[in-house]
C-alpha cells in the first residue's frame, strides 16, 4: 500500500527515517503524536501529509494504538487527499459566494436615478418619479414646496416683473 500510494519502493521507504517523508509543516505535530502513542496514548483521526516520489504530497488520516506487552504500535492510515481537496474547493467556493453576496448587498444599496429627469429605476426595470418610488417602498409621505435657491432662480424675476405692473 505504501508503494502504491506514495510511489517509493519498500527499500526507499526503509532507507530513511519516516519523519523525512512527512511534510515539513506537519513534522512537529507528527512527532508529538508519535510520542504520545509511544507513551500509551492513541492517535484517532490524526492527519498529516506524506511525500510522494513525484514530489507531491498525499494527506493521510491515522488511527494508532500501542501494544505495551509487545512494545509495538498498531496503526492504519487512509489516503484522504481527495476529500481534503474537495474540502478546500468547498471552502474556496464558499469564500467566493460570501464575496458575491457582499457585493450584491452593496449593489442593493444603490438606487439608479436618471441624471436628467431624476426618475428612479425599480427592481422590474421601470422608471418612475422619486416620489412614487419612495412612496411605494417606504412609509415616507411628501409635501411639495420650493427651496430658497429655486425660488430665487425661477420666481424672483417673475415676482419682480409682476410687482412693476
Amino acid at each position: 500500500s505504501w508503494e502504491r500510494t506514495l510511489g517509493f519502493t519498500r527499500e526507499e521507504l526503509m532507507s530513511r527515517p519516516f519523519i523525512e517523508f512527512v511534510h515539513p509543516d506537519d513534522r512537529e505535530r507528527t512527532l508529538k503524536q508519535n510520542e504520545a502513542v509511544r507513551a500509551g496514548g492513541q492517535a484517532l483521526g490524526f492527519e498529516n501529509r506524506y511525500l510522494c516520489k513525484d514530489g507531491t504530497f498525499r494527506w493521510l488520516r491515522w488511527n494508532a494504538a500501542p501494544d505495551g506487552l509487545w512494545s509495538i504500535i498498531y496503526s492504519v492510515a487512509r489516503d484522504v487527499t481527495a476529500s481534503k481537496q474537495a474540502e478546500e474547493e468547498r471552502e474556496r467556493l464558499v469564500g467566493e459566494l460570501k464575496r458575491a453576496l457582499s457585493e450584491v448587498k452593496a449593489l442593493q444599496k444603490i438606487l439608479p436615478i436618471c441624471s436628467y429627469c431624476r426618475k428612479v429605476r425599480d427592481d422590474e426595470n421601470y422608471w418612475d418619479s422619486v416620489e412614487n418610488y419612495l412612496s411605494e417602498h417606504t412609509s415616507t409621505l411628501f409635501s411639495h414646496s420650493i427651496c430658497p435657491a429655486c425660488l430665487e432662480t425661477h420666481f424672483d424675476e417673475e415676482l419682480a416683473e409682476s410687482a412693476k405692473e
